[in-house]
């Protein structure tokens, strides 16, 4: 036996990225390691393939993946994950492939820190023979299955399919099993400016305030306008607007255009108000300066909104 410990697979495994891998997609704890006897059983077990095999293996001797699509890594929730981990262990294996530097992560990088964390010294894992970019796609694809990769890392991801590996976005939408535009769009986003990107990567703008973003070519006006709409807290509609009041006041009636602008600007903002509130909403605009009326036409409807207020004061 080798430098890692071979522990017999259980039965009543699931379905997921597990059977797309041809292995393990299973929360139930792994068996223990089988004794190693002259029974049939243990025949049995000696002639299983490496691959079909849970192994238990050191924790130093597993090594990141430098093709990982998550760059970012919540310490909250790794603290969330150790904790878990130190009171139930690890109930999923990660897996692995053998390099020439070491056990080299494809997917389950967040367990093996937090197992780090947690203080163990042996995690199991299962062994797959990948290369390169069948390590890149396996990562991508058990990232975006778990629906929290940030849209920037998942990007880079398919642009790192299709620059290293020469895949086209029709190949990467079939192999992460979404529509082509889908995977176009996102890679789209790249177009974005370094503090613009990091501006979506950490939720401070949404996917749809980048999306109308991307089509303005200079990085430092989308550096404006990207914080305009978090001070200013703009829907996606809201900012479509100011960025259009942003491209018509470089034209030469600039001064008259300016005023025509910002009273749709101001018309776009008190409709949210209203959608949001769910009463009439009148803003008053002049030089930068004005008032919020709010309507209401019953004590109730006082309530209600002061309520809608208070709720979304906290978020």
């Amino acid at each position: 036996m080798s430098n890692y410990e071979s522990v017999a697979p259980k039965k009543g495994l699931g379905r997921g990225l597990g059977s797309l891998l041809g292995g393990v997609d299973s929360q139930e704890e792994p068996a223990k390691p089988l004794p190693v006897t002259n029974s049939p059983r243990a025949a049995v077990a000696q002639v299983i393939p490496d691959e079909a095999r849970i192994w238990l293996l050191g924790t130093e001797k597993i090594i990141p993946n430098s093709r990982q699509p998550r760059k970012e890594f919540d310490p909250e929730k790794l603290k969330e994950l150790a904790a878990s981990i130190k009171e139930k262990g690890i109930l999923q294996p990660i897996i692995v492939r053998k390099t020439t530097k070491g056990f080299e992560i494809i997917a389950g990088e967040r367990r093996w820190r937090a197992a780090q964390q947690a203080g163990l010294q042996e995690i199991p894992v299962i062994l797959r023979k990948a290369d390169d970019a069948d390590s890149l796609e396996l990562a991508l694809i058990e990232n975006i299955q778990r629906h929290d990769l940030n849209p920037i890392d998942e990007a880079e991801a398919y642009q790192q399919l299709a620059e290293r590996f020469g895949q086209t976005q029709e190949q990467i939408a079939q192999k992460v099993g979404k529509d082509r535009s889908t995977v176009t769009n996102s890679m789209r986003l790249l177009g974005l400016g370094p503090q613009v990107k990091d501006m979506l990567r950490n939720g401070t703008i949404s996917t749809g305030h980048a999306k109308i973003l991307v089509a303005i070519s200079d990085p430092a006006k989308q550096l404006e306008i990207a914080k305009k709409i978090v001070n200013l807290r703009l829907s996606v509609r809201a900012a479509e607007t100011l960025i259009k009041t942003e491209a018509l006041s470089k034209q030469d009636n600039a001064p008259r255009l300016g005023m025509d602008v910002s009273k749709s600007l101001v018309k776009s903002l008190s409709e949210e108000l209203q959608k949001i509130l769910g009463t009439k909403v009148q803003i008053d605009y002049s030089n930068q300066k004005g008032k919020i009326s709010v309507h209401f036409y019953s004590d109730d409807e006082l309530t209600q909104i002061v309520e809608r207020l208070r709720k979304s004061w906290k978020n």
